[in-house]
């Protein structure tokens, strides 16, 4: 078993100081307006650095007849591609009521930035005004929208992949699951960043157990309130869009990159979903971050925390390896065809010099 660390101390200033340091206990008493402005208060108000070529707000259609919002990235200094940038649909985090555009403007960017995607981000229907499948719905739409609408974009419609954090990575791992059931796009990745992949009443793993009443950032109760508003009826919990860890097949899915946080509840579910991805022949790698909490990643747009640069870059690295590199005109074929008429020419001079006795 790995030695433990201790709590990243930058992510631990940061912490202590935005009163997150001690466990956050029960949330439910709360009303979810004031949660959501809470959220969206704290990551809304960053004025982000990181350059892109350009931004823009669309709204799309949605499933139900509904308008989806999205804000589109196309990242500065991209090398261009000949079929496109590769896209990201990115679903955020927030325990399926809370989070927004704003919210998750920094982050985005940095994704499109270190990367070279297209970033899509999605402004799906939240809990518990509209239950699922509301918002997992939305975020399906966004996805074909993205795969549909690629080439308009000046992106490569066989590299469209979807990710997301926490509640999103769970929304974005049922797109996957969509897609593959409804003969939907062909998904070139999956970017699960510290993902909820099964419902707290239901199962309880050992990081949840050890975690889920001490961990800063994150609790098992609101881990359990964030799927009571999520769904009509206790049941529905069951369902393998948000059960995923006990879906019955995970065969045929895209490529998964998973991030997991030492001292987060969520810890164990995200990496049993890794491995069962892995041992189902589905590429997957997965990376833990020793002495980091639920939503490090996103805390980074708060302020300079080493592990969350590094775990973007990390991130990056990954989606940038998935991008099936453009074909060299000059490839396998052509240098075998120059190689036999190299060949065909030689023999012509060797044949001529033995007949003749003279070089051509």
């Amino acid at each position: 078993m790995a030695e433990e660390m201790e709590l990243d101390p930058q992510l631990k200033a940061l912490l202590e100081v935005a009163n997150l340091l001690n466990s956050p206990g029960d949330d439910s008493g709360i009303p979810d307006e004031e949660l959501r402005q809470q959220f969206s208060g704290a990551f809304g108000s960053v004025t982000s650095k990181i350059p892109v070529a350009s931004i823009s707000n669309q709204t799309i259609q949605g499933p139900d007849g509904n308008k989806i919002p999205i804000r589109i990235y196309h990242p500065a200094d991209a090398k261009p591609r000949k079929k496109g940038l590769p896209i990201l649909v990115f679903c955020h985090g927030g325990g399926f009521f809370a989070g927004d555009l704003n919210a998750y403007d920094d982050l985005c960017r940095n994704l499109g930035h270190l990367s070279a995607y297209i970033v899509i981000s999605v402004d799906y229907r939240l809990a518990p005004e509209h239950k699922f499948p509301a918002g997992h719905l939305d975020c399906y739409a966004a996805t074909k929208w993205a795969f549909d609408n690629a080439v308009a974009l000046g992106g490569d419609q066989t590299q469209v992949a979807v990710g997301g954090d926490s509640a999103g990575g769970s929304i974005a791992a049922a797109v996957c699951h969509l897609a593959r059931d409804m003969k939907g796009p062909k998904l070139a990745m999956q970017v699960l960043l510290y993902p909820m992949m099964q419902p707290t009443a239901h199962y309880e793993s050992e990081s949840m157990k050890e975690f889920g009443t001490t961990a800063p950032v994150l609790s098992k109760r609101m881990c359990e309130t964030a799927y009571e508003r999520l769904v009509a009826t206790p049941e529905e919990q069951r369902s393998e869009l948000i059960d995923l860890n006990h879906a019955p097949s995970v065969k045929n899915l895209p490529p998964a990159y998973v991030v997991t946080a030492e001292y987060d509840p969520l810890r164990d579910e995200g990496e049993y979903y890794a491995a069962r991805l892995f041992k189902n022949n589905v590429p997957t790698k997965a990376k833990r971050y020793g002495g980091a909490t639920h939503s490090f990643i996103l805390f980074g747009s708060l302020a300079e925390i080493q592990c969350s640069v590094r775990a973007l870059e990390d991130v990056a690295i990954a989606m940038r390896q998935a991008v099936k590199e453009e074909k060299d005109p000059w490839d396998a074929r052509s240098y075998m065809m120059i190689a036999a008429t190299v060949v065909a020419f030689l023999s012509v001079k060797v044949y001529h010099y033995y007949q003749t006795g003279n070089a051509l």
